[in-house]
């Protein structure tokens, strides 16, 4: 029996490519508590989704974890690696290589899992701020997960210098006698640090407002420390920096409560003045039956003598969330118009030069016959709120052939 233990003993020394039989047991034993560790934590951790997040946020969770996996499988071998492999009782010049590359393994593998964390606490407060009415949030939550990201990598690089032996203290003091050097060459930095604070207390501009900023005109998608990212309406992405959003003149679209809609109709001349008058306020009654356009201000009236027209100048306003609604808006708006003119047999005037001679009498241009006044205001009256003449917003002809 001790013959038959002193040859496993005898084995269990015997080298192949210079290491031992044991240190490979034990080389294999720490790869089994590396997939072990990692079975364990997963499970505690997807057991943890499913008793302690609501149902709704399982989806959410479990697809972090998916994103964590890697990143933890990293960590936990540079930790059982920096733990186990002392005890194989390797060369001290192999044990000390391996401890370096442990040490710089498990601070990368520590940088990516809290760069992986703050990732999944960013998404998931952006999540609640998309369900609240407020912007601020959707706007703190890019600076939330850019400080978390830079204070995550600065403690990484801490423990990366103190592996290399390097006293932190004399550090940041050299940098302290350098920092005049460096603030004078980062002045441009600072100064954008600085536009950014300012547009969080300010509030010039949230996330998804409309702005034009000198020459640029787009949606804003993220304000960071830095610059500002605006989506342009030609889909491309311009960076901004923060400095100059705060010096230069910023036209924020996105705060109208009302958008103007400015407009000229212009009729035929041979239109007679009854008939004007009536167009003029069948384009009111227009305006009050549109739910979307403001009643309390608007002005529609015969403004001025074209050289080819009689121009009725058409200013009202339009409340509207966005572009799209604004243009579905001007659309029937518009359209109500072309039937009251049909209605009213009032011509649209369009550049033309028109000569009469009096001799030429079957080449002069037929005129609409005369309406009583009573006929004129019967159909202002269709095209008013009570009316049936005109398209209500909310009832096209057809239920199809939307933007989306």
């Amino acid at each position: 029996m001790a013959l038959s233990a002193g040859l496993v003993f005898n084995w269990l020394h015997e080298a192949v490519i210079g290491i031992e039989v044991w240190q490979f047991i034990g080389l294999g034993a720490m790869v089994l508590i590396i997939i072990a560790a990692r079975y364990v934590l997963l499970w505690a951790l997807r057991l943890l989704i499913t008793h302690r997040t609501p149902p709704e946020r399982h989806a959410f969770w479990r697809h972090e974890l998916e994103q964590l996996q890697r990143r933890l499988l990293l960590l936990l071998a540079a930790i059982t690696v920096a733990i186990g492999f002392p005890v194989l009782d390797f060369d001290e010049d192999v044990e000390a290589i391996v401890a370096i590359l442990t040490n710089f393994t498990a601070t990368f593998a520590g940088v990516l899992v809290g760069f992986r964390l703050v990732d999944a606490a960013a998404d998931y407060w952006r999540e609640i701020a998309v369900e609240t009415d407020s912007k601020l949030d959707d706007q703190l939550v890019p600076l939330a997960r850019t400080a978390g990201r830079i204070f995550v990598g600065a403690i990484g690089m801490v423990f990366v210098l103190q592996n290399l032996n390097i006293n932190i203290t004399s550090l940041i003091a050299g940098l302290g006698l350098g920092g005049l050097a460096v603030a004078l060459a980062a002045q441009d930095t600072l100064k954008n640090l600085l536009g950014g604070a300012t547009i969080l207390a300010d509030k010039p501009f949230q996330v998804g407002d409309w702005v034009i900023v000198g020459d640029l005109e787009g949606t804003v998608e993220e304000i960071g420390f830095r610059s500002t990212r605006i989506r342009t309406f030609a889909d491309s992405l311009i960076t901004v920096p923060n400095a100059r959003m705060t010096d230069t003149a910023v036209n924020n679209m996105g705060q109208r409560t009302w958008r103007r809609y400015y407009t000229t109709v212009g009729i035929a001349y041979h239109t007679d003045p009854d008939r004007i008058q009536a167009f003029v306020e069948g384009i009111r009654a227009i305006v009050r039956s549109n739910a979307n356009m403001r009643h309390d201000y608007y002005i529609v009236e015969l403004h001025s003598f074209g050289d080819s027209s009689l121009n009725i100048m058409v200013y009202t306003f339009i409340g509207a969330a966005n572009w799209n609604e604004e243009l579905r808006t001007r659309h029937v708006f518009n359209l109500d118009i072309i039937r009251l003119a049909n209605e009213l047999q009032v011509e649209f005037a369009f550049p033309t030069q028109t000569l009469h001679l009096a001799s030429q009498v079957q080449g002069a241009q037929e005129v609409p016959l005369l309406r009583a006044r009573d006929d004129l205001a019967q159909t202002v009256d269709d095209f008013a709120p009570d009316g049936q003449a005109g398209q209500r917003a909310d009832d096209p002809i057809t239920q199809g052939y939307d933007n989306g």
